[in-house]
């Protein structure tokens, strides 16, 4: 910066208006990009910043498919699939409605699997031969060991 511009800066106060602050701006020295900018090859660079977005967006789609594949794989790892036949004791979860304490049981049963309604799906009956209102999830049953 020249002598002169840095004495217009120094006697200058905070701006409290905005020819002020028109003054600091043209005080101030250009950014690289105002000073770079070329009209002629403008349309042509904005061209190819095209072409290479495209590029970049694919290969980060490609590595969020890559990365949901290895989630995907580590999970399925780890899961036991769970499936009852016709006949098998379960207990199932006790429900939302129904208060659970810290020390209350979170589950209820035996209850005895009448049908396979589809898969993951289960109705139930309790031991008294009485059909539960509604089928149950594979999630909320777990199998009665006695």
């Amino acid at each position: 910066m020249n002598p002169e511009k840095i004495e217009a800066i120094l006697k200058l106060k905070s701006p409290t208006n905005i020819k002020e602050v028109q003054k600091l701006t043209e005080i101030g020295e250009e950014s690289h990009r105002v000073a770079m900018y070329d009209p002629a090859t403008n349309r042509e660079e904005r061209c190819l910043d095209l072409e290479i977005i495209e590029e970049k967006r694919e290969i980060a789609y490609a590595k969020i498919l890559h990365h949901k594949n290895l989630m995907m794989r580590s999970y399925n790892k780890n899961l036991r699939p769970r499936q009852f036949q016709i006949g098998d004791l379960v207990l199932k979860k006790v429900e939302v409605s129904k208060h659970v304490g810290k020390l209350d049981l979170g589950w209820e049963g035996p209850y005895k699997v009448t049908e396979i309604k589809r898969r993951g799906t289960y109705r139930l009956q309790d031991l008294e031969g009485r059909d539960l209102p509604r089928p149950w999830n594979v999630q909320n049953l777990k199998k009665f060991y006695a």
